[in-house]
């Protein structure tokens, strides 16, 4: 799964560090949501990650909703 969550966490000027704890995960989780290396996110804690870089789960998870 492609994320715009790095874009996303540097418009809301925060570190990885600061989300993962924010979300209650360790960072190195977290890094890999980000970079995509973790495929199947909670939907709770898309959830979570969306709201604190103040985005969308649709925009930040490259959601396709077109069909």
């Amino acid at each position: 799964m492609r994320t715009e969550l790095y874009s996303a966490r540097k418009r809301a000027g925060l570190t990885q560090e600061q989300v993962a704890e924010r979300i209650g995960v360790d960072r190195t989780i977290y890094n890999k949501i980000e970079r995509g290396k973790i495929k199947n996110v909670a939907v709770e804690l898309a959830l979570q990650i969306a709201e604190v870089v103040n985005g969308s789960i649709d925009e930040i998870f490259l959601i396709d909703n077109s069909h």
